[in-house]
């Protein structure tokens, strides 16, 4: 019966063809290669940045495939001011053990991860010019540092509703699904929660825009976490209410054609403290207090991302990335700071041939632990069969070698998915050849 179901619906959709033609809009982001090193190790995916993230450079993630679908249910807009009601999907596959996309791949419930990043229903302009409206789960952000691969300031993805008015934003968010004793009440010892709590986020962002070159945005988080339901003897909460708040300030200046300047600020307290890392403002760091209150813990991150064109042949893109996280036992290995300073220089040799050198400094301590630190250098030959002389061409046809330099406490620690793989080494080395693209 299933079968039958399926060839009705492959039998009904050349009917529909000019429907879909005009109503669906589908683009992609994708990449994949391979990779080696000098000792033999699978290596592909293993990242050289001590967070084991992506800051200090993007180059070694592993495969992954982003397709969205975006299907427009009243005709599409021809302009801004017309009404629009769409409906968009984004379901990701990301490499869990290995190459992806073998046909016959070894052990493929393990090698292929599929999830759906996004299902959201967007509407505007049919009710006030310039209003939109959503629901679902959607990537909520806005700018990223694309060489680390980092969404910074307002990285809130996840699932809500939310309403656009021209320059101001505003949305309510919900957050369940961390396995943390923040979240999962434990009253037996059996590893099991027997209560979940459920995190609500309110959103208010706005954009303010002084001159066509110069704009400041605004962010401000509330947290609320509730007492949970469990008891304890006393009859009082196993978990008491907590929350935390988030403020932000981030300003653009428009340097002329690709060219830009941004410079982010976000303070958060309470619960609202994440962020180590590149993590989210509800990723809670620490530990909590002696009444499992989060009061006086902090969250600070500081982004510097410039752009610029020097010339017509050569593109400068750098970043410095800080982030500072406290809990709230006032401990001393109760606290984090990371950061990240790298550069790329994009050289267009050619149309079709662009030498990209890029190379960064980054450093770690968690706790009372040293100050772990690495430098990253990489030189890397792309193919950009487009033509396009900007760094956001693509695809990408590259081979990149990347030489990592860590210190003691770095290799001692084994403080990088890279060293966790080979084992104590000073110097490492990471051969690539990938493919990137997006439509």
């Amino acid at each position: 019966m299933g079968g039958l179901a399926v060839l009705l619906v492959l039998a009904a959709l050349p009917a529909r063809a000019d429907l879909l033609a005009d109503r669906l809009r589908l683009s992609m982001y994708g990449r994949m290669g391979l990779a080696w090193t000098p000792q033999g190790d699978f290596i592909q995916g293993k990242r050289l940045n001590l967070t084991g993230g992506p800051l200090g450079g993007r180059l070694e993630e592993g495969d992954y495939l982003e397709p969205t679908v975006a299907l427009h249910l009243i005709p599409p807009p021809q302009d801004l001011d017309d009404p629009f009601v769409r409906l968009v999907m984004t379901p990701a596959l990301l490499s869990g053990n290995g190459l992806i996309m073998s046909a016959f791949s070894s052990d493929f419930a393990r090698t292929l991860r599929i999830e759906l990043f996004q299902a959201y229903v967007e509407a505007g302009n049919f009710w006030l010019p310039d209003l939109k409206v959503w629901a679902g789960a959607r990537f909520y952000r806005g700018t990223d540092v694309h060489i680390s691969d980092f969404y910074y300031f307002n990285n809130l993805t996840g699932q809500g509703a939310g309403v656009q008015y021209r320059k101001l934003d505003v949305a309510v968010l919900l957050r369940t699904s961390e396995a943390t004793a923040l979240y999962n009440v434990d009253l037996d010892g059996d590893g099991k929660g027997e209560t979940r709590r459920q995190r609500t986020l309110f959103v208010g962002q706005y954009v303010h825009e002084f001159n066509e070159r110069f704009e400041a945005h605004l962010l401000a988080e509330l947290h609320l976490l509730p007492a949970s339901s469990a008891r304890l003897a006393d009859g009082s909460p196993a978990r008491p209410a907590d929350f935390g708040w988030v403020l932000g300030i981030k300003g653009r200046l428009d340097l002329g054609a690709r060219g830009f300047n941004e410079l982010a600020v976000r303070y958060g307290r309470g619960i609202a403290n994440g962020g180590a890392g590149g993590g989210q403002t509800w990723s809670t760091f620490g530990e909590p207090n002696a009444q499992w209150r989060y009061d006086g813990a902090v969250g600070v991150e500081v982004v510097e991302h410039l752009l610029i064109d020097l010339g017509p042949r050569y593109s400068f893109n750098a970043y410095g990335i800080l982030h500072y996280g406290r809990g709230a036992s006032f401990q001393p290995r109760d606290e984090t700071l990371d950061f990240a300073v790298g550069a790329r220089g994009t050289w267009y040799l050619t149309k079709i041939f662009h030498l990209i050198q890029e190379a960064s400094f980054q450093g770690l301590t968690v706790g009372e632990g040293p100050l772990s630190t690495a430098v990253k250098l990489t030189l890397m030959p792309a193919l950009v069969p487009t033509g396009e002389l900007s760094v956001f061409a693509r695809p990408h046809f590259r081979l990149f070698y990347t030489l990592a330099f860590y210190d003691r406490d770095a290799v001692n620690g084994l403080v990088s998915p890279y060293l966790q793989t080979v084992g104590a080494t000073r110097i490492g080395q990471y051969l690539g050849a990938q493919v990137e693209w997006w439509f």
